[in-house]
């Protein structure tokens, strides 16, 4: 049975066609950094195209829950939703996120907070004041 799982679960990094990927990807135990890199190489597509992003965004939303702790995880995310301003609620999550696990790294929270003070003002209400709670802390 494990055995059967783990062929299942590899194969789906090799499909060639990327809806079914984006559909079975939710039930593999891998993270986000294999979808992203070898042998798919999602990371590879440019940024500047509207669907290559949206692309990234699924297989990372579906990611979630696998790398809720990990700060890479939101780190990359809100680079990519940055990119785009229809994703700004999303934007804001993950910032939120990736500031609050960056509470024991130093120089990965130095740089969130100068990245809040420059774009105070695109942030909601409700996200400033989450964020503004814990700048201080």
């Amino acid at each position: 049975m494990l055995l059967t799982y783990n062929i299942f679960a590899i194969s789906i990094l090799y499909i060639p066609v990327t809806n079914i990927k984006n559909f079975l990807w939710q039930w593999t135990p891998y993270n986000y950094k294999q979808i992203l890199y070898y042998p798919n190489n999602i990371r590879e597509l440019s940024l500047l195209n509207k669907n290559n992003r949206l692309l990234m965004i699924s297989f990372l939303n579906k990611n979630i829950y696998k790398d809720y702790l990990d700060i890479d995880f939101w780190n990359y995310k809100q680079i990519i939703e940055s990119i785009d301003r229809d994703n700004i609620k999303d934007l804001e999550k993950s910032f939120y996120k990736a500031f609050i696990l960056s509470k024991n790294n130093p120089q990965v929270n130095l740089e969130l907070r100068e990245y809040f003070i420059k774009n105070y003002s695109k942030f909601s209400n409700e996200y400033k004041n989450k964020i503004l709670i814990n700048f201080f802390n």
